[in-house]
């Protein structure tokens, strides 16, 4: 009786801090890059965050403080890694929408934000055209097969790999981003994509979400890994001596809405010489 009752009591811990504590415990992961003296990114500061995934469990105040908990990191730019929706989000719900573009709204930064598209963003049209229209209203401008230079660091953004085409276009790339071989940084939304086909060299950094590092793990080991995500899954990989590739494991949840040993997280990346 004893081992029942300490197991049943064992089991609702687990059940509490995977459905209460964990999704709302967010890491913030910070990674210093070293950059040349001149370099005008030099001591300013990228804010990565993906997988937000709002839906019928996002309440104003959870999201209210997951953009505060970014906010305050005072980044000088801000890239969204996709997946703001899941298949349950209210879409038709004109008040939930606004309730979305008011939190976004608050987040800001002196360089801008941008954003690439998840899966879950482009399954269907209907959530494609949500997203992209929340984005926008949101001050966010989409990457989809795009450059930008931002910090003066050459960044291309990936269409997403599951539903749409991602390519990358070397030429327009040096064009479009004043690309130099000083560090550039590339985003596309599923881990093992880049690796597989290699679009790109470095020197340089891929940013990604999608895995959610498992979600719900058994005590960190993943037991279920998405399409997309089943090798590069976790945390920091290096792909070549001069490129490696940071996986978030995002800020939402989607299907199950707890998360056990796979924390959400934010990503703050800082330039030093």
């Amino acid at each position: 009786m004893i081992a029942l009752l300490s197991l049943l009591g064992f089991g609702l811990l687990c059940l509490l801090y995977g459905f209460w504590i964990e999704p709302r415990w967010v890491k913030v992961r910070k990674l210093e890059i070293n950059i040349s003296n001149a370099h005008p990114a030099r001591d300013q500061s990228i804010l990565f965050f993906s997988d937000l995934h709002v839906g019928a469990k996002t309440t104003p105040r959870k999201l209210q403080k997951q953009m505060r908990q970014i906010a305050k990191l005072k980044a000088d730019a801000i890239l969204f890694g996709g997946d703001l929706v899941e298949e349950k989000t209210p879409l038709w719900d004109e008040s939930f929408k606004a309730m979305v573009i008011e939190a976004l709204s608050s987040l800001s930064a002196p360089h801008g934000k941008w954003a690439i598209f998840g899966n879950h963003d482009v399954e269907a049209p209907r959530y494609r055209l949500w997203t992209e229209d929340v984005l926008q209203k949101s001050g966010f401008v989409m990457l989809e097969n795009e450059a930008i230079s931002l910090l003066g660091i050459p960044v291309w953004g990936f269409g997403n790999t599951h539903h749409t085409e991602a390519y990358f276009d070397e030429k327009r790339f040096n064009e479009s981003a004043q690309a130099t071989d000083d560090f550039k940084l590339y985003l596309v939304h599923e881990s093992d994509w880049f690796p597989t086909h290699r679009p790109a060299e470095g020197p340089g950094l891929v940013l990604c979400g999608h895995s959610h590092y498992g979600q719900v793990t058994l005590f960190g080991l993943p037991l279920i890994r998405p399409k997309g995500a089943k090798k590069y899954w976790r945390g920091h990989y290096s792909l070549a001596p001069n490129l490696g590739m940071l996986v978030s494991a995002g800020l939402g949840t989607v299907h199950i809405h707890a998360r056990f040993f796979a924390r959400p997280d934010v990503i703050r990346l800082s330039f030093k010489r």
